[in-house]
């Protein structure tokens, strides 16, 4: 369990009742990294959910020609781990998710998570919108400088 104003504090949740914000900080952990550390690896079972309070992240992955491509560096405030979260037969990481620098995070295991959900549908879909919100933005930032490949 966690101080409820820590939830409170991050944009993530600016629209989730007081009582949803007890209900979620009855569940999550706070946990600190290192630097070189990994939250999660690429096709490891996706068991958390994460929000970075402070430090930085590196969502990665490794090539085909075996070179690790950096996607995105995830900072303070950013969520990471929807993997967890999503209904699918196996749920696995897309991404490896090492620590940049020392971190803090919130980490909730997603099987607590998605007993929350059922229990209320009005908090499992806020914090589904919010994911959705957040991976359309990832993807068009991903996706972005496709044209300016192919036009080379």
């Amino acid at each position: 369990m966690v101080d409820p104003s820590i939830l409170k504090s991050l944009a993530f949740y600016e629209d989730f009742s007081d009582e949803m914000i007890e209900r979620l900080a009855a569940i999550a952990q706070s946990r600190e990294y290192q630097e070189g550390e990994f939250l999660n690896k690429h096709r490891r079972d996706a068991k958390y959910f994460y929000n970075v309070l402070e430090g930085e992240i590196s969502l990665e992955f490794e090539s085909l020609m075996g070179k690790i491509v950096r996607l995105e560096t995830v900072v303070a405030g950013s969520a990471i781990g929807f993997s967890s979260l999503i209904e699918m037969e196996e749920k696995t990481y897309l991404t490896d998710a090492r620590v940049l620098s020392p971190t803090r995070v919130l980490r909730f295991l997603a099987s607590d998570m998605l007993l929350l959900f059922y229990q209320d549908f009005e908090l499992g879909f806020l914090m589904m919108r919010r994911i959705a919100y957040i991976a359309k933005r990832r993807l068009m930032y991903r996706t972005h400088p496709i044209p300016q490949i192919q036009s080379i």
